[in-house]
């Protein structure tokens, strides 16, 4: 009886504190890295936008770097993963006019969902083969386009792409 419940027992702590420092790591990389490298790249990007200067490389068409509208941060379990992997992505979407800028802000929240609902559809497969990610590109291209209309988006970045 007590090398059967000793060897039961050795079995469900090793469980549980594996269980409890992931939790553990995952919330305090969340607080402690997750803020501040969001704080980051909002100030990178509030910089580009305002300073943008560059190098002087470009052929003399202005240094100014492009307007974006960008959805940070989207996670997605993709399809048949039953919760086991996940995909963070970022989506930048410079518009055809800079002055769109704002349009684009303004349908922030029907693209998340697009978004959402489309990469939810894809499997782990179709998401990790970089291959495939122009094809990926020019559908989630497609599919924003059909919310903000034609000819408003011009181009579409994925800056930020991690398939666990």
């Amino acid at each position: 009886m007590g090398a059967g419940s000793s060897g039961k027992g050795g079995l469900v702590l090793p469980l549980i504190l594996a269980l409890l420092a992931s939790g553990v790591g995952g919330g305090v990389g969340a607080v402690f890295l997750g803020a501040p490298a969001g704080k980051w790249m909002a100030e990178r990007k509030s910089e580009a936008a305002v300073g943008g200067g560059g190098g002087g490389h470009g052929g003399g068409h202005g240094s100014a770097a492009p307007a974006l509208h960008v959805l940070e941060n989207l996670v997605v379990n993709p399809a048949g993963s039953e919760g086991t992997r996940y995909l963070l992505i970022s989506v930048a979407l410079q518009p055809s006019n800079p002055k769109l800028v704002p349009q684009l802000a303004a349908l922030d929240i029907p693209f998340r969902h697009s978004l959402l609902a489309y990469l939810g559809s894809k499997t782990v497969e179709e998401l990790a083969d970089i291959h495939r990610r122009e094809a990926l590109v020019a559908e989630i291209s497609a599919l924003l386009e059909e919310i903000a209309g034609p000819g408003i988006i011009s181009r579409i970045y994925l800056p930020q792409y991690v398939l666990q």
